[in-house]
């Protein structure tokens, strides 16, 4: 049996397109490609290394997410788990359903937020 713990950062039920900034972490438990569970739970304050620590700390073996940073690509890298990034903005049932088929069509993952040092986005959850 195969079980995967993978983390998508959301807002309302849809992948939130930069990674450390969610409001929101949907982790999806697969067992040999079937969903068997998924938990949303509000993600940590944003400040460096949180999100991948909090991912971690939730066991979590997997992540597909959309844009984030260098930093967060490395950490994520020396924790051991698996990134998926440039993903779209699809609602998590879709994303998944594409993720697991096989569908999926992954874009640019690298962060485009003037630094990334700010508290400034565009998108409202």
């Amino acid at each position: 049996m195969t079980t995967q713990k993978i983390a998508i950062p959301t807002c309302e039920g849809k992948l939130w397109p930069h990674f450390g900034k969610a409001p929101q972490l949907t982790i999806v438990t697969v067992e040999d490609g079937q969903v068997q569970e998924t938990v949303t739970l509000d993600a940590p304050e944003h400040e460096h290394g949180a999100m991948p620590r909090f991912i971690a700390a939730n066991d979590c073996t997997d992540i597909i997410c959309g844009g984030l940073g260098p930093g967060a690509v490395n950490m994520i890298a020396q924790l051991g788990i698996n990134l998926h990034a440039g993903a779209p903005e699809l609602p998590v049932e879709e994303l998944l359903k594409q993720y697991l088929d096989g569908s999926i069509v992954y874009g640019d993952s690298s962060c485009h937020h003037d630094g990334c040092g700010g508290h400034h986005h565009d998108h409202e959850c």
